[in-house]
């Protein structure tokens, strides 16, 4: 028997033995068996695949988050929040390199406004102020110069402000100096006309009725110049005006003539003196809060005055500083607008707080031989800037701008009596101009009304 058929017969007998012994029924069961094990590799197997990195399949929906930058893109997983601030800073960089190339180019038009936006983005940059100062160095030393002091107040160890500000303030200061020194010589020109004079009394009484119109009028009131004239000279009613304006009027008429009357020639001022002028400025419009300290607190703007019960102290401190030798020895100009802005800060009155620093103002500039200054209504928002800009840390602006508006007053008065050659901007509004003319001019008018004697020189 061949090897062959043997291996046959053997196969043969095994699947005879295998059929035998293990039946259909035992078969199904091992297929059962088989079955389930292949779907736990199945299961295991794609446990195993989840868990491996995904980054070659689509991202979800939640992961489409893209957080903008203008210098690159990015898809974090936990993105931080970007708060507007830092997005304007972030704006405020690329406007100032923008300006900085523009500048560069020669285009300083617009380079001039592409500064203003970035430093209107972020007004607190002490780059940007540091590099709009440097742009405006050669065109307008004097603001070069306060971008510098606002550069340093944010950032005091920032050093190229630093470096700046060495080389700007001895400058800046020579031309605030010679600015004063202009207002000395025309003060003591002014003092030379006869104060009986028919050119004099009649530029008094003008600019007395210009200060009360002004005055009222930054506050908010909204009578005309003519209609303050007659209720000034006649005491009679406006038609269509409020009781309230009126009042406002004759307040600041009552205050004024008390000023001349009594605080001119004083050497001291009182805490007394302060409240009378309050008193009489808003005593006809509210008799009870007249002469008063505020009793709440009140908010003006940005700015958040002292909590009623410093008031005391406060004031205690700026009549101290008031009458202190010190004080004494700074120019009138810069004494009267220091303790314009000190007043007002303080803000010692519910209402009024205005109208009597400034009559506390005119009140030391008299004192010293200067006439009453005006500060124009027109000029409210400018007025309120620099303001704010003392808040922030820098008075020079302030006190600038009240030399500037005394230089007007005092070439109004100059003008108007003949000691200047050329006309200069009357401090009217537009439409009152010729009528405010024919006044000061009209030698018929110096005797009427109830003003003409209030304020003197």
């Amino acid at each position: 028997m061949s090897e062959i058929e043997v291996k046959n017969i053997v196969d043969t007998m095994t699947e005879i033995i295998s059929e035998n012994i293990y039946p259909k029924r035992k078969k199904s069961i091992i297929f059962a068996i088989l079955i389930c094990g292949i779907s736990i590799l199945i299961f295991i197997l794609l446990n195993y695949i989840k868990k491996q990195p995904t980054k070659f399949l689509l991202p979800r929906d939640h992961e489409l988050q893209i957080n903008y930058d203008p210098l690159r893109f990015e898809v974090p997983g936990k993105m931080k929040k970007i708060t507007k601030i830092e997005e304007n800073n972030v704006e405020a960089e690329i406007n100032l390199k923008a300006a900085i190339e523009l500048k560069k180019a020669g285009k300083f038009d617009k380079a001039y406004k592409v500064f203003q936006h970035s430093l209107s983005l972020a007004p607190n940059n002490p780059r940007i102020l540091t590099e709009f100062g440097l742009f405006l160095e050669q065109r307008d030393i004097i603001k070069a110069d306060h971008f510098y002091h606002r550069a340093i107040s944010f950032d005091p160890n920032y050093e190229r402000a630093l470096e700046r500000r060495q080389m700007t303030a001895a400058v800046v200061q020579s031309i605030d100096e010679e600015r004063l020194r202009r207002l000395d010589e025309k003060r003591d020109l002014l003092s030379q006309v006869d104060a009986r004079g028919a050119a004099m009394k009649r530029a008094t009484k003008e600019a007395y009725i210009l200060h009360i119109y002004h005055s009222v009028g930054i506050e908010g009131n909204s009578m005309t110049l003519a209609e303050t004239r007659s209720v000034l000279e006649t005491h009679m009613a406006v038609s269509g005006r409020s009781v309230e304006e009126h009042n406002e009027i004759l307040g600041l008429d009552s205050a004024m003539k008390y000023v001349n009357a009594t605080l001119v020639k004083s050497e001291v001022l009182t805490l007394n003196d302060i409240l009378e002028i309050h008193k009489r400025v808003l005593g006809h419009v509210d008799p009870i809060e007249g002469g008063m300290f505020r009793r709440n607190q009140v908010y003006v703007g940005s700015h958040i005055p002292p909590k009623p019960s410093q008031l005391n102290m406060l004031m205690d401190d700026f009549l101290q500083w008031l009458n202190s030798d010190y004080t004494n020895e700074l120019h009138p100009v810069k004494q009267a607008a220091i303790a314009h802005y000190k007043l007002v800060h303080i803000h010692p009155f519910s209402d009024g707080n205005g109208r009597t620093s400034r009559l506390l103002m005119n009140t030391i500039l008299m004192r010293y031989g200067f006439p009453p200054v005006v500060i124009q209504k027109q000029q409210r928002l400018q007025y309120y800037n620099y303001l704010q800009m003392a808040n922030e840390g820098d008075i020079r602006p302030f006190i600038r701008f009240i030399a500037e508006c005394t230089e007007k007053t005092l070439d109004l008065y100059l003008w108007a009596t003949s000691e200047l050659p050329y006309q200069v901007p009357l401090l009217a509004e537009k439409e009152t101009i010729d009528e405010h003319s024919a006044l000061i001019l009209d030698g018929n008018d110096e005797n009427s009304g109830s003003g003409g004697e209030a304020i003197r020189l």
